[in-house]
């Protein structure tokens, strides 16, 4: 048995156990502890790495639980690289949360919960069948209900943790028909069995089985149009943000379509709409990031938009590509989410961006924090999102996908504006605190602050800064790793994982990948000059306060209303669903299956009655009772015995 993968995998399960039973006890303890049992199970990951890079990989049987199936771990390159990005920037996230959730009152529930998580998303990247995947997949949903509804206090993150269960439900049922139709067409959860008779499944249920797992793929990902939770979630703390909604949760899909590339290398046409889907989810997540002003949300909707990328690059085929913008975005997303965390934290939870300004003066280690974050997440050469974004988009143009090439292309300008935006409102200009209240562009419930649960400790400030520094080596430099193309240790660190696409005999249009990323380029650098004009220049820092507040009331309809996904899914499915709950609450429960009770109770009290009648006591009433009876016999016989002659 391999002593160092069980533990790998149980580490955080048993230190959410130990917190969640003695949290009175540890107090404030229980925050090194549970980063203690993330790092360790680092550690034991890391032990594995050269076994488990390898073309076999690691595998551990644990159970077996019907004759002939067995529940088991594997890590292999991919889930290897998961993994490590779960323990390791989640260990980070932990010794954040030391600090940032320092004088919370449920500080070891916190902790407890995020332990839970860690080990939910390990159940999932390590399970070596359908089954332990799916299991992983519901933990990970439990897991992040508790973390955005952990201020329950609060109605509105309440409402958030129910709308992120609900939908993340809605895949895990779509996961689950894909495990039925795999079933029954192999005969076996495992992964190895199923690759090895992928090409035996008729057409139409390789189709069925991608798109089922895609609508999985889909609502943990935040995909167009299963994505609306992942704005509202932002009501959780922002550890939460950083752990779930940069680093792991949300690119499970991701990986749950690396990791049965063999199924999707054989239907181009599921290929095809797992790509145009994460394209329009690019396009449409950084459309919207336009329209906040929230500096969670903004980060929020280019999580989407960076997560479109990821899809639309395994879509198509490149693997490679879109896994590794997955471990570049790890590290600058989950850098910018702390890099906000510490303004808001200090800004006494104020999050609107238009009642910041010149924070650069106050909070320089946070300036350079979200600039390295935006400088990565943008793209700008030589920072680790520039390799895989590039890798990406010319991924596209390799495979044919034109328009989808050119969707990232502007969905990269975009991104550029509106998070350089977001740098020059923050940083640059005067300060204003005392801008006052104007509507949000999206509205949203005014916030509550959870500082009125705290008492007035504060935790050192390298708790919340040293995890950030950490964070700015791999934002710079993790995207090195692909220098070279195909020889790179990128490209050699998966081998033949993924296998071959059909897709990559679309004959690629004729640029250069070269000047594919110098286009790039430019349409980055143009989206940051429209920033620094309209929001950077010292006649707009002047005006800022006026603008941003004619910005807001001049917002577009479609933006402020977020292009009505909220409105159409509340009037094809929710609306729907309480209008048959409220049909069910007040006429089919109360008239029709009460009444049947009620009427099932009179008819057997009624027969009592006409019972307790006979049964007096009287032995006249009985002998008339018996003669009653015995006449009846008599004349059924008679009349019988007469109609049968």
């Amino acid at each position: 048995m391999n002593a160092l993968l069980l533990a790998c995998w149980l580490l955080p399960l048993a230190g959410a156990i130990v917190i969640w039973a003695f949290g009175p006890q540890l107090r404030r303890g229980a925050g090194p502890l549970g980063s203690a049992v993330v790092f360790a199970s680092l550690a034991c990951a890391g032990s594995l790495f050269s076994q488990a890079s390898n073309e076999t990989g690691v595998g551990e049987t644990l159970v077996t639980w019907i004759p002939g199936y067995t529940f088991g771990l594997r890590l292999d390159a991919l889930s290897l690289l998961w993994t490590l990005i779960i323990t390791g920037v989640g260990g980070l996230i932990h010794v954040y949360s030391i600090g940032y959730m320092w004088s919370d009152r449920a500080f070891a529930r916190f902790f407890a919960y995020l332990n839970f998580f860690v080990f939910s998303m390990l159940t999932l990247v390590l399970s070596d069948n359908v089954v332990g995947l799916l299991v992983g997949w519901g933990l990970v949903g439990l897991a992040s209900y508790f973390l955005i509804g952990f201020w329950f206090y609060k109605p509105t993150a309440v409402a958030a943790a129910r709308k992120a269960f609900v939908i993340n439900v809605v895949g895990d049922i779509g996961i689950m028909f894909a495990i039925f139709a795999l079933f029954a067409s192999t005969g076996s959860i495992a992964y190895a069995d199923i690759f090895a008779k992928a090409g035996t499944l008729p057409v139409g249920v390789l189709i069925a089985v991608c798109l089922g797992l895609f609508v999985g793929a889909a609502a943990k990902s935040a995909q167009v149009p299963l994505h609306t939770w992942l704005p509202d979630a932002m009501e959780g703390p922002t550890p939460v943000s950083a752990l779930i909604h940069a680093a792991t949760m949300v690119t499970a899909g991701v990986y749950l379509i690396a990791r049965f590339a063999p199924l999707y290398n054989l239907s181009p046409t599921a290929q095809s709409i797992v790509a145009i889907v994460g394209g329009i989810t690019m396009l449409t997540g950084a459309v919207l990031g336009i329209a906040q002003w929230d500096i969670k949300r903004i980060l929020a909707y280019s999580t989407m938009s960076q997560i479109g990328y990821m899809i639309m690059g395994v879509g198509v085929g490149a693997y490679q590509a879109g896994v590794l913008h997955f471990f570049t975005h790890a590290f600058f997303k989950a850098q910018l989410f702390l890099g906000a965390g510490i303004i808001i934290h200090a800004l006494n939870d104020e999050q609107d961006v238009r009642k910041m300004g010149g924070l650069y003066r106050r909070m320089p280690f946070a300036f350079w924090a979200m600039l390295l974050g935006t400088l990565a997440i943008i793209g700008f050469p030589f920072f680790s999102g520039s390799y895989s974004k590039d890798a990406v988009i010319y991924g596209t143009l390799e495979r044919g996908h034109g328009i989808l090439y050119v969707a990232g292309i502007l969905t990269a300008g975009i991104t550029a504006f509106y998070m350089f935006r977001m740098i020059f409102v923050v940083f640059f200009g005067p300060e204003r605190d005392d801008v006052p209240d104007v509507a949000l562009a999206i509205p949203e419930a005014a916030h509550v602050a959870h500082a009125e649960d705290h008492d007035a400790a504060h935790a050192p400030e390298w708790l919340m800064r040293l995890p950030v520094a950490i964070l700015m080596v791999p934002t710079v430099a993790a995207g090195w790793l692909s220098i070279g193309g195909n020889t790179s240790p990128w490209y050699r660190y998966f081998g033949t994982l993924f296998g071959t696409s059909e897709n990559v005999n679309a004959p690629p249009l004729p640029i250069p990948e070269l000047a594919s990323q110098f286009i790039v380029y430019a349409v980055v650098t143009v989206g940051v000059v429209i920033a620094y004009l309209r929001y950077g220049t010292p006649a707009a820092l002047r005006g800022s306060v006026e603008r941003l507040r004619a910005e807001a009331l001049a917002m577009p309809v479609a933006l402020e209303r977020a292009f009505w996904f909220d409105d159409a899914i509340a009037f094809a499915i929710v609306r729907p669903a309480q209008a048959l709950g409220a049909f069910i609450g007040r006429v089919l429960d109360p008239h029709v299956i009460d009444a049947a009770v009620r009427d099932i109770a009179w008819l057997a009290g009624a027969l009592g009655l006409v019972a307790r009648a006979l049964q007096n006591g009287l032995v006249r009433t009985y002998a008339f009772t018996i003669a009653i009876g015995a006449a009846c016999f008599i004349a059924y016989f008679a009349f019988v015995g007469i109609a049968g002659r």
